[in-house]
């Protein structure tokens, strides 16, 4: 775990208008990603994309960049370190400097957010307290399947498959996900850069490590 650094806040990092090439990642909500499941894909009719097996457990970090492009004008840019569990994400959002500008812990019961200047808070709905603090929309909720390539269960889709059949764009839920990059060439390799749009928002989550078992 990373130490709080003494004079960062969530709402500071929010004011430092992202780059697009900085990139770091998210926060997870009360989504259980649980067991290994296969996520059958629904598609264009054009579009072959194979199921997916979902992780049930894994570590990411990486970088994230998010900024809206729109009047607001507002963004961030650091790092990001996420630890999923059947029961519980917890989720560190970094600064550029690679100090813990807030850490959220979800569970089905509710997720608590500590904010690097000791205040913290419990909410049962994390995207809307994000977005309050940030000003930026975050899809959440959204993000264990999107990281691993497959869409949510359950949401209506548009999708369109590279040449190995993986995800290379996605149409879900008013948001389009772009996948620029996987690890390797083979169907099972995980996505290492994630481009997200949805109106003025622009998002791009490059993933550097990942394990699961």
């Amino acid at each position: 775990m990373h130490r709080f650094g003494a004079n960062a806040s969530l709402a500071r990092v929010a004011r430092v208008v992202c780059r697009v090439c900085v990139v770091s990642a998210a926060a997870v909500a009360t989504v259980a990603v649980s067991g290994c499941s296969t996520v059958p894909v629904q598609s264009a009719a054009a579009t072959v994309i194979k199921p997916r097996t979902l992780a049930a457990t894994f570590n990411a970090s990486g970088r994230i960049a998010v900024r809206d492009v729109g009047e607001n004008k507002r963004g961030f840019s650091g790092g990001f370190s996420w630890n999923h569990s059947p029961t519980d994400d917890v989720v560190e959002l970094l600064t550029p400097l690679g100090q813990i500008a807030a850490r959220l812990t979800m569970t089905t019961s509710g997720t608590t957010i500590e904010q690097a200047d000791g205040r913290r808070a419990t909410t049962a709905e994390p995207e809307a307290y994000v977005a309050r603090v940030l000003g930026i929309r975050l899809p959440i909720r959204a993000l264990p399947y999107w990281m691993q390539g497959a869409p949510v269960p359950g949401s209506s889709i548009r999708a369109e498959a590279d040449s190995a059949g993986r995800l290379a764009l996605l149409w879900q839920d008013g948001w389009q996900i772009r996948y620029g990059d996987y690890a390797d060439e083979s169907f099972d390799a995980n996505p290492t850069r994630i481009d997200l749009s949805q109106g003025d928002i622009e998002a791009r989550i490059l993933i550097g490590e990942w394990k699961a078992p």
